[in-house]
């Protein structure tokens, strides 16, 4: 079209000439030559027009170079929508799960809700997912994109607690924030990826919580080099939870095994993934004072395979170890005040981590889904006891222990969008009177979906103690805990909103 801008504007002056020179009124030139301009001025916008739509074709055609496969309509129909869409509008900051075809009304498919243990493993795998959905659709991941997920939840419980002089205690009853938490997976490339969490934790003793309580705090932050569709190999470092122990539960309280066990802190980790096996090798430097200078001092491994058969069912089961099990939130901070010189863990008050030895922790578990059930087992246990001037029981030293058994069913009644599912669950723990747990715990709790990316949650628990004239002290410790044989009665109701 630009070609024929010119000769067009020649021959329309060339037309307008005679009459213009014919003319003998001035004004009647003038009018004339207004005209031109004008009709001048509206082919030249013209031309601008056409420049501009073919500088846009050339921009488009140049991003899609590095696609194998043409971008028609029928293939376009195939891939995720939610990946076509964003990708289009060049969206990289996103809360959408576009992996799912069929987003899950309980918001269980968000990045909140990924397993908090080998998170670095879980977010690979599905990066290895996206890329490749990508990848086949002809949008190749050539910026970071970022991932924003988080949870909001409030709760209110009502809890009595174990003391001599009577069968169920003074009753704690109150609101709370329980959780506040906001999630960044940023994808920098196919080989590079960082996390981190911000939470606020507000959970009071009784549910198990270990983490700092009424504060906002970087709960995890780290980074991971690696892509498994190239290679099986990958490397983490940072905060985060060390893959010691499953935890998998649908409780609103905190499973024992949990309370109890879970290692918080700057960590190392070597991993491997091919199909449905894992297995990662880990360091970090402790919270251990005595023994040698080390940087590294302590360290830990961690297996499993999970399968999945008949379409939606699954299956797996899990190990690991690690050399101190005196590093969990648990035995660092066990909830009990110092004001009555009883032990309030190896971080707190007069004691040190001056440990007389590590006691290494060994940790089995598995889990299985059939249909409506699903089958959940884990035991954790000390692989030898601890000094008895760093943690006794009955005057030895102690070697602690907690497992947890769940069985859940989702009722077929409702319909499947709500997932309304009871469940019931048993907890234990062994010579743990010092680290503040209960012997036993027996619940039964009810969950539902009411509202999209929600889960509505009551549950009642009891919790029985050790025995009467049982006692256990810890490091630094002046007076012994003692065992009240009671039993008490909690109930907790739960709200979550997920993004």
């Amino acid at each position: 079209m630009k070609k024929f801008v010119l000769p067009m504007t020649a021959l329309a002056a060339f037309a307008l000439s005679a009459p213009i020179f014919a003319m003998e009124n001035s004004s009647d030139l003038s009018a004339q030559v207004d005209q031109l301009s004008a009709q001048t001025k509206k082919l030249e916008h013209e031309v601008w027009l056409l420049r501009h739509k073919t500088a846009q074709k050339k921009v488009k055609t140049t991003q899609f170079k590095t696609s194998k496969k043409p971008l028609d309509t029928a293939a376009k129909a195939k891939e995720s929508p939610e990946i076509i869409s964003l990708w289009n509008h060049y969206v990289t900051i996103t809360t959408v799960p576009y992996l799912s075809r069929h987003l899950a009304y309980s918001g269980s498919d968000l990045l909140y809700n990924v397993s908090s243990v080998n998170e670095d493993l879980i977010l690979l795998r599905q990066k290895k997912d996206l890329i490749l959905a990508m990848d086949k659709a002809g949008y190749p991941l050539h910026r970071p994109l970022v991932q924003v997920s988080g949870s909001l939840a409030g709760q209110f419980y009502s809890s009595g607690a174990f003391t001599p002089n009577s069968s169920g205690g003074n009753a704690t009853s109150g609101f709370a924030l329980s959780t506040a938490e906001i999630d960044f997976n940023a994808i920098a490339s196919r080989w590079a990826t960082g996390f981190m969490a911000l939470d606020f934790n507000g959970s009071p003793v009784s549910t198990g919580n270990r983490n700092p309580t009424g504060t906002i705090y970087l709960q995890r932050g780290f980074l991971t080099i690696g892509n498994l569709d190239a290679f099986p190999l990958y490397f983490t470092m940072g905060e985060m939870y060390s893959p010691f122990g499953a935890y998998t539960n649908s409780m609103v309280s905190t499973p024992m095994t949990q309370s109890m066990m879970e290692i918080r802190t700057p960590t190392a980790i070597l991993g491997f993934s091919k199909g449905g096996y894992f297995a990662s090798f880990y360091g970090y430097s402790g919270s251990q004072t005595s023994g040698g200078d080390n940087t590294v001092k302590q360290c830990g491994a961690d297996t499993g395979f999970k399968t999945t058969f008949h379409g939606t069912d699954s299956f797996s089961v899990g190990a690991g170890w690690v050399s101190n099990i005196a590093d969990s939130q648990g035995m660092q901070s066990t909830g009990y005040s110092t004001t009555n010189g009883q032990f309030a863990g190896f971080g707190v008050g007069s004691a040190t981590n001056a440990l007389v030895h590590t006691v290494g922790g060994a940790d089995a578990n598995g889990s299985l889904v059939v249909g409506p059930v699903t089958l959940i087992g884990e035991y954790m246990t000390a692989t030898q006891s601890f000094a008895q001037t760093d943690l006794s029981f009955n005057n030895a030293g102690a070697s602690p222990s907690a497992e947890h058994a769940e069985i859940d069913y989702l009722f077929p009644y409702f319909a499947k969008k709500y997932g309304a599912a009871l469940g019931v669950s048993y907890d234990h723990t062994a010579q743990a009177l010092a680290l503040n747990l209960e012997q036993n715990k027996y619940a039964v709790y009810l969950n539902a979906n009411i509202w999209r990316e929600t889960i509505e949650s009551v549950e009642y628990n009891y919790q029985t103690d050790y025995a009467a004239g049982t006692t256990s002290r810890g490091e630094g410790a002046t007076a012994p805990i003692v065992g009240t044989g009671k039993g008490v009665n909690t109930f907790l109701m739960d709200v979550g909103v997920y993004f």
